[in-house]
């Protein structure tokens, strides 16, 4: 919880009742002032970067623990964040379970870069294990955020591209942290988020599939959802282990046992779905070490009756969301439906 100490080595904190400024949950800045202090940062031409930061499947904690417990893991991030930022800033929090920095130190890439690469570690305050309620939660979150005023000169501009950044973090599947960057982020459409971008989703799904011929189903099916989930591979695997593929043209065989694994680590699920290869380990030592080999960080396999749909990301530990699985589990019976009439 900062103290009236801390704030007041800010200028714009000076002489202010901490019982207002602060956030009475999280003990950092509330929402009205940690944006008025990055809009007066503007207003003063204060170089500054500023993050805004989204826990990953938080509804989950709450739905699972309750909402005690969900008060407890938000009030531990804001102590680690408080504690991590130090001296080189200040932390907000947005609302719900988003928090705002202020890092003062810097406005240069590499350094906001391993600011934040620190920050993602056992050592820092996020992607690691904190206890409340005596549960042990595996804390993860995605951070967007832009630097003044090297991306931007006013500060709606600043707030925007910082949104794009966390826009961008969303759709490489969370778990991550994105530095704007005019040339590679510039022309991101927030799209509208929730219900409706979902259910667009699903007619896509049932445009494309309705339009297809049963010997180009698979191959679209793939493709499509390789395209809006961004994962780095989507592939299909039959019972006799030939996998069409949406990073390749070419079917090919993917080994004896592949089929015979995947049926059994599935189960009776329709979909199944891991953000650790680690978490099968001790079921199936032999394929938790063949993903491990291959840089497999997270997948999900849907059944397709009695083939399979798989994803897997190889680049982030991807938190997979109940968006992605509903996408994922209709894309897979709707394709069922489609090999089968």
């Amino acid at each position: 919880m900062y103290t009236v100490e801390d704030l007041q080595k800010y200028d714009y904190f000076k002489g202010a009742d901490v019982n207002f400024v602060l956030d009475s949950l999280t003990g950092v800045i509330s929402r009205q002032y940690i944006l008025d202090f990055a809009r007066t940062l503007v207003s003063n031409k204060t170089p500054f970067t500023m993050c805004i930061m989204d826990l990953d499947n938080f509804k989950y904690v709450n739905d699972s623990y309750g909402h005690s417990a969900g008060d407890e893991c938000l009030k531990t991030l804001g102590e680690n964040l408080i504690k991590y930022v130090g001296n080189d800033g200040l932390v907000g929090r947005f609302g719900g379970d988003e928090f705002i920095i202020i890092y003062m130190k810097s406005v240069d890439y590499d350094v906001i870069h391993n600011f934040l690469a620190n920050m993602y570690t056992q050592e820092g305050a996020v992607r690691k294990f904190i206890y409340v309620s005596n549960v042990r939660i595996f804390l993860t979150a995605t951070v967007g955020c832009a630097a003044y005023p090297v991306n931007a000169e006013t500060y709606d501009d600043l707030f925007m591209k910082m949104d794009k950044a966390l826009y961008r973090g969303k759709s490489k599947g969370r778990n991550c942290y994105i530095i704007y960057v005019h040339e590679k982020h510039k022309d991101i459409v927030i799209n509208e988020r929730g219900t409706n971008s979902l259910l667009s989703k699903l007619e896509d799904v049932k445009r494309i599939l309705d339009t297809s011929s049963k010997e180009m189903a698979i191959k679209q099916t793939v493709n499509y959802l390789f395209k809006v989930l961004h994962t780095a591979n989507v592939f299909f695997i039959n019972n006799k282990n030939v996998v069409i593929s949406a990073k390749s043209n070419d079917e090919y065989y993917f080994g004896n046992n592949a089929h015979f694994i995947i049926e059994k680590m599935v189960g009776d699920r329709d979909v199944f779905s891991s953000s650790n290869p680690k978490d099968i380990k001790d079921k199936y030592p032999n394929t938790a070490d063949y993903l491990d080999n291959n840089r497999v960080h997270a997948f999900v396999i849907a059944k397709v009756g009695s083939n399979f749909l798989a994803l897997y990301e190889n680049s982030v530990t991807r938190m997979w969301q109940d968006y992605d699985l509903v996408l994922i589990f209709f894309a897979a019976d709707y394709l069922n439906r489609k090999l089968n009439s």
